[in-house]
């Protein structure tokens, strides 16, 4: 299960306080669980709004602060499939101390399994443990910490995680990386909120770039882009795999009506053992 933008905050949406939103989460997981069985959960961040650069501000900036991100690590994190790994989004600029103290995990990560290794890559690592009310500073990513995971004896498939991939601001050597390395499958992001299936450009490997959705609010985009969900990843012992975005049966209150949603899966793809 890969999971991002949950939100857990001070706001509300689509008529549902953050306390109802948070059970209707732990439902909808409730039942995934006992219908599937995952072997992990990997979350991209952007659990909280602990800091933000609008209207009330982050919370965590409050005078006494206040941390949904700890909230969320307490309360919602133990229905999630265990074991449960975090990279943090923009709105978690946590001093690296104070992250690892809240979520008792490194800002990234490599994370081993039998069939595949992951990449929980901090892109947003610039100007943390801020003072004033802003909205995350993008950084390349650390690609010391993919060709860590790149010289790991074996031979499984290697898919990258972060709360964003800015392709035009990543650096001449993460490109370089993504275009020489056949074991980096897939990259994988949260920060827009949408479901879809982009990719990376054909001069830097085309690889896919899955984009992991949200449990929170849509915005201004395009709904039918912006289910309520997660992404599920799933790799076999030949080293192909297939993903898929789950979207629960849900019911969406808005101020006039409710939409009711069936569950369904979107943006399937699929991966060979190779390119």
């Amino acid at each position: 299960m890969i999971v991002s933008d949950i939100h857990n905050c001070h706001a509300a949406w689509y008529r549902m306080t953050n306390g109802e939103r948070m059970a209707d989460l732990i439902r909808c997981l409730e039942e995934a669980k006992a219908a599937r069985d995952y072997d992990l959960t990997l979350c991209l961040g952007d659990v909280s709004l602990d800091f933000w650069a609008f209207n009330e501000g982050g919370s965590y900036l409050w005078d006494p602060p206040v941390s949904r991100t700890a909230e969320f690590i307490e309360q919602v994190m133990p229905a999630f499939p265990q074991p449960f790994y975090i990279t943090p989004g923009n709105h978690e600029q946590y001093a690296p101390g104070d992250w690892l103290r809240i979520t008792r995990q490194p800002r990234e990560q490599i994370v081993r399994t039998d069939w595949a290794l992951f990449v929980l890559l901090d892109a947003f690592s610039g100007d943390l443990g801020p003072t004033e009310n802003s909205d995350g500073t993008y950084l390349p990513v650390n690609v010391s910490l993919i060709r860590e995971a790149l010289a790991l004896p074996g031979e499984q498939p290697i898919f990258l995680l972060a709360h964003w991939f800015d392709m035009e601001r990543e650096s001449g050597e993460f490109r370089a990386v993504l275009c020489e390395n056949p074991r980096i499958r897939a990259l994988f992001c949260g920060h827009d909120h949408r479901s879809f299936v982009g990719s990376t450009g054909p001069d830097v490997g085309d690889l896919p770039i899955l984009h992991d959705g949200h449990f929170s609010y849509s915005g201004e985009h395009d709904p039918y882009a912006c289910w309520r969900g997660w992404r599920e990843l799933i790799v076999r012992e030949d080293g192909s795999w297939e993903s898929f975005y789950r979207v629960p049966h849900q019911a969406v209150p808005y101020p006039a009506w409710s939409v009711h949603i069936d569950a369904h899966t979107q943006d399937e793809i699929q991966g060979t053992s190779s390119f």
